[in-house]
């Protein structure tokens, strides 16, 4: 993992320029003691060069050269179809882009044949170097090597792994590499250097160790590598108890953002519908101000939020903030100090901040690095035994299942990783079968599963990997789970004392609208509020499953998606309508307000107020890539959407102007297949073309 995330971040840092200090003080300067911020070098100019540029992730073999099944174990990438291939011996000298596409690279430098015929980035991995060697070259790094444009693309037919897949083939074993069931619970920090980078940095006394139990583990852990012995301490975290940590001693833009977090921004930025332990208010913010990559990156976020509340604002601030972060989380790649509970948090806040821009290359560049991270640090018996181990893997999930089902691959963890999700929710529930947190947690973890399941029942049908009758049989099954779960959720979490029922704040009837978002009955107030937005997500997930549908003509699964659609609008305008919503509360529903939006009538007044919902979500700082703008143009037959949702640029002010220009410059180009399905959702746009010709046909037809 260290390799791959290593040129991943270096390609964010360097490419495209990153931000550089305005003045030579700032470029020795750092927000923590001991910790020192390179400056990167020259940049590349690019169109936008004024905004400052994170870097686009230009080779994507990186996401996949995972080592995280060295040795001849069983790739934990996911499951296992029963397709037999081949074994061939993979070498370790081959370049990224042929390894992570599981086909023999003959080595020609700088640029081999393979990648040469398609036209693609062919990167090479370090020279290996002898222990206790050092580089005499400090820029001896891999050079990012383009292959020369070419119209020549014929190779990649019958090479793609989505339509050839090859299973992964694990480099030998290395000694003394300890697999991640062999790691002591309190093996956390997963350093292979004596001491640690992750400072004490407040004045707190008390420490909330990561030990199941809550108590402090006293013998550090011992990791070798080769005939060396080093240390591992654990990472002692200061968790405060009793209101928000002490950040008095950082410098004063650093106190304003974070207290703009903690009054601003909740676990629904996150998209994260349950935090029971309130990890996002109070967790988060003093885990960041004891490691300076994690700071950096959550002051980033506050940073970006802030700069949108002002319609001149600038991406400067926030450009400052991700930057450092993202240089510093390098630099640890660097020290081999990747392994730890508090860069798998600072890697999740980067994923988070990729979503926001729609960059979905870079986000699954993050995603890949989080699940080699958890699978270090955690055991699926060990993740769910403390707050913050709880927090990481539904924040970690929700990207793995979403991604996984929008791109049409399965999840990369494993099912035993769910299961234990569900079984220690189930066993909190049974001991407090009257705690609604328990309850809300247990449901939400149950839909979790099934979002699992149907990932890998998608997968294989992409692949080829399953008859038509198991794969109906399948999906009727997965259909019954999800109808049981809406059922049994409604009658274990329907009370009705929380249910909203004053409409004074109801406006006037908008002849323009398509819903009615004053019903009773589709409200909660806290501590219920988040059935709301789960039950909105399970309707969405409805709508994915049923795209899939395999033995159900294309028209009547339409009409049926399109029911579903509409329960979305008015849950997303009662959400939005309330005021005495939360702050957020309206990001989680992004993903399901843009699937619904496929499935409405074609006439203006649906689609304006469908316009107005996603120019609604961009002000909030969650912007639509720019592919998915020129499709949904093409869908509502009107070109001027790739440009802004609204006529006359209306609510498009100057700085989300300008996010919106650096997100599509980020955005320009998918490289491989599993991308370009996920920003596209291709499956759900051909399900619509599908039944649109049907219902032109004289077959059907669509109702409000």
């Amino acid at each position: 993992m260290d390799e791959y995330y290593h040129h991943f971040l270096t390609s964010m840092s360097e490419l495209g320029g990153g931000y550089l200090p305005s003045n030579p003080e700032e470029s020795s300067m750092s927000t923590m003691p001991g910790y020192h911020v390179p400056v990167s070098g020259p940049m590349m100019q690019n169109p936008y060069h004024h905004l400052g540029h994170l870097g686009t992730y230009l080779d994507q073999s990186f996401l996949h050269a995972s080592k995280a099944g060295k040795g001849k174990k069983k790739s934990i990438a996911g499951p296992t179809f029963g397709t037999d291939h081949v074994k061939h011996r993979r070498t370790r000298s081959g370049c990224f882009m042929c390894r992570s596409r599981r086909v023999k690279c003959d080595e020609t430098r700088p640029i081999c044949e393979r990648c040469k015929k398609g036209n693609r980035d062919c990167v090479y991995p370090d020279p290996p170097t002898t222990k206790g060697s050092k580089s005499k070259d400090n820029n001896n790094t891999s050079a990012h090597k383009t292959s020369p444009k070419s119209s020549n693309e014929g190779e990649d037919a019958d090479l793609d792994p989505l339509t050839n897949p090859l299973q992964t083939i694990p480099d030998e074993a290395e000694p003394g590499e300890l697999s991640s069931g062999e790691r002591s619970d309190s093996q956390l920090s997963g350093s292979k250097t004596t001491g640690s980078s992750d400072r004490n940095l407040t004045k707190r006394q008390s420490t909330d160790s990561l030990s199941p139990d809550g108590i402090k583990d006293p013998s550090p852990s011992v990791s070798t590598v080769g005939s060396s012995v080093t240390i591992s301490p654990p990472i002692d975290l200061n968790i405060p108890t009793d209101g928000r940590a002490d950040w008095s001693h950082l410098p004063l833009d650093y106190q304003h953002y974070l207290n703009y977090f903690v009054d601003n921004i909740t676990s629904f930025h996150y998209s994260v519908m349950h935090d029971e332990d309130d990890f996002f208010g109070t967790i988060l913010p003093s885990l960041a101000i004891q490691h300076e990559p994690l700071l950096n990156a959550v002051v980033g976020f506050a940073t970006y939020h802030a700069t949108l509340q002002n319609p001149n604002g600038e991406l400067q601030g926030f450009l400052k903030y991700y930057n450092k972060s993202v240089t510093l989380l390098l630099e640890s790649i660097n020290r081999r100090e990747i392994d730890n509970i508090l860069n798998l948090i600072t890697i999740l806040q980067l994923l988070t901040i990729e979503e926001y821009f729609g960059d979905w290359v870079n986000l699954m560049g993050h995603q890949k690095a989080a699940f080699q991270v958890i699978r270090k640090i955690f055991k699926p018996d060990t993740v769910m035994l403390t707050p913050v181990g709880r927090a990481c893997i539904d924040w970690y999930t929700r990207y793995d299942c979403y991604v996984a089902i929008m791109g049409g691959f399965p999840t990369d963890l494993p099912r035993e990783w769910f299961n234990r999700m569900n079984e220690y929710n189930e066993s909190q529930l049974g001991a407090s079968p009257n705690e609604l947190r328990w309850k809300i947690s247990s449901r939400s973890t149950q839909l979790r599963s099934i979002s699992y399941d149907m990932s890998v029942l998608y997968a294989r049908g992409s692949r080829g990997q399953i008859g038509p009758q198991d794969f109906t049989k399948e999906h009727n099954r997965i259909t019954s789970e999800l109808v049981k779960w809406e059922s049994t959720w409604n009658a274990t979490l329907s009370v009705p004392e929380y249910l909203v029922t004053d409409f004074s704040y109801q406006r006037d009837v908008d002849p323009d609208d398509i819903v009615n978002p004053y019903v009773p009955g589709l409200l909660y107030k806290r501590p219920l509020f988040t059935n709301t937005l789960i039950n909105t997500e399970w309707t969405s997930i409805m709508i994915m499953h049923l795209s899939q549908s395999s033995d159900i003509p294309a028209e009547k699964v339409f009409i049926e998606m399109a029911k579903h659609a509409y329960t979305i609008c008015r849950h997303f305008e009662t959400v939005e309508f309330w005021p005495l919503k939360p702050k957020g509360a309206l990001i989680p529903l992004q993903p399901c307000i843009s699937i619904a939006a496929l499935f409405l009538p074609r006439d203006s007044r649906h689609q304006m107020w469908v316009r107005r919902k996603f120019a609604l979500l961009d002000t909030m700082g969650f912007i639509h890539p720019t592919t998915r703008r020129i499709k949904m143009a093409r869908l509502f037959r009107d070109p001027s959407c790739a440009h802004w949702w609204l006529p006359n640029d209306e609510g498009l002010t100057p700085v989300l102007q300008a996010i919106r220009t650096f997100a599509d410059e980020r955005n320009t180009a998918a490289v491989n297949a599993q991308h370009e399905n996920l920003r596209e959702v291709r499956h759900l746009f051909a399900k619509v073309e599908a039944a649109e010709l049907a219902l032109m046909a004289g077959n059907g037809g669509v109702g409000k």
